[in-house]
């Protein structure tokens, strides 16, 4: 686990209908919450602020560091989820737990009422006493739990895994909107499971140019710019300028055409241009890995959001980076007056 790392390229071969709200302008609360909706800045080992290199070279490695911030939180968890990641039920129903909405009672039972038609009440009944647990928890332990259950889920058969996906995706449907939170769970429960769901798959180069995935990677951008400035007090000179301060990493940059602001999408064609990002040759996924890292970390604040997202990008592409680390770790959060989703 500790081994020196091979080069990052190298690194990166070996990892192996929803009507969504318009991410056009700034995004609110409902589009892109944040549990905690405090700016947290974020670094690696030690506690120090990250810079984007230091992101991209953690590329596919575990740190000694990463290994013990991870135990701090796993330690500091309730005992219920620290048993639950290890037994096949319970990891089910972390996973199905990490779907309900905590902040509109309305919306959580529609969501329970759909859940008990489709799954045994025990699983039902586990799902909301760990929902509970997460809940009261710190929200930068979401992917953590994420990452603990998938080998667990990974045991099952195809047509389980398959099934979770399904269940996962219609109780964000029933939320009847998709934040951001719930984007980015799909998003990773997929791409981890697929090894299971779909064991003869594999991803082929079709992209060698950036040329090709240009405008792909421009909207990718675009989405991390305006998450990373949706503060109230976020103007859009800044979401334009971390938007190019992105766009600039990129290779021959100077040779394509770069909007002045960030161009205007929706989850669905964020989804349609990361797995279009997927098919590029593994320098061309480091490069926009790199590009998304200077922009999450442009202000030296990585939101939960950032973070999530970022991670989520990067795993996608099969860049995987560690989990953000923060010298002063919290699990216990904030109770904050939270705003209802309409």
């Amino acid at each position: 686990m500790f081994s020196t790392h091979p080069p990052l390229a190298e690194r990166i071969r070996q990892v192996g209908g929803l009507n969504v709200s318009n991410l056009a302008g700034m995004p609110s609360r409902n589009q892109m919450r944040s549990p905690s909706g405090e700016s947290l800045t974020m670094g690696f080992a030690g506690g120090g602020n990250a810079t984007p290199e230091q992101v991209v070279n953690q590329v596919g490695s575990v740190t000694p560091e990463h290994f013990a911030h991870a135990q701090v939180l796993l330690s500091q968890l309730p005992e219920s989820l620290r048993l639950g990641v290890r037994e096949q039920q319970s990891a089910m129903a972390i996973a199905l737990a990490l779907a309900l909405d905590t902040e509109n009672l309305q919306i959580q039972e529609r969501q329970i009422a759909w859940l008990h038609e489709v799954q045994p009440a025990d699983l039902v009944d586990k799902t909301l006493q760990l929902s509970s647990e997460i809940s009261q928890s710190d929200p930068r332990i979401r992917l953590l739990l994420v990452d603990l259950v998938v080998p667990v889920l990974r045991q099952n058969s195809a047509k389980e895994c398959q099934r979770l996906c399904k269940c996962v995706h219609g109780l964000v449907v029933a939320t009847g909107s998709l934040s951001l939170w719930h984007f980015v769970l799909q998003l990773i429960l997929w791409h981890r499971l697929q090894p299971t769901i779909n064991p003869t798959s594999t991803t082929t180069v079709e992209f060698t140019s950036i040329e090709e995935i240009w405008p792909d990677s421009l909207l990718v951008l675009s989405v991390i710019a305006r998450v990373g400035h949706s503060q109230p007090d976020a103007s859009t000179e800044d979401i334009a300028y971390a938007f190019r301060s992105g766009v600039f990493r990129l290779p021959k940059a100077g040779e394509q055409e770069k909007p002045e602001i960030p161009l205007s999408c929706n989850f669905t064609e964020l989804k349609k241009s990361i797995e279009r990002l997927r098919l590029a040759t593994p320098k061309l996924k480091q490069a926009i890995v790199d590009a998304c890292a200077h922009t999450v970390l442009l202000n030296n604040k990585v939101t939960p959001s950032e973070a999530d997202l970022l991670r989520a990008i990067a795993m996608t592409l099969d860049c995987p980076i560690p989990p953000f680390l923060n010298s002063q770790l919290s699990v216990s959060k904030q109770k904050q007056p939270s705003p209802k989703r309409s």
